[in-house]
């Protein structure tokens, strides 16, 4: 990814094959939160890139099928 991503979007760490929304851009480094877990973690803006459609589905129906195992579990 050519220019730092902003705030609220969404973006693919390649590094990790994690999609994750951009939380800040600060001192080269791309602070970017999970859907599901809310774990937080930092990439390289060279590591990013814009996410899909598709990535976009593929994380909402990780948090979905998460939170239906989580309901199923009390």
């Amino acid at each position: 990814m050519n220019a730092a991503p902003e705030a609220g979007t969404w973006v693919v760490d390649v590094r990790r094959d994690r999609v994750g929304e951009v939380v800040e851009v600060s001192d080269g480094r791309v602070s970017l939160r999970d859907l599901t877990s809310r774990e937080e973690w930092e990439a390289s803006p060279c590591d990013v890139r814009p996410a899909t459609a598709n990535d976009e589905l593929r994380a909402k129906v990780a948090d979905l099928n998460h939170r239906s195992v989580r309901r199923q579990a009390r």
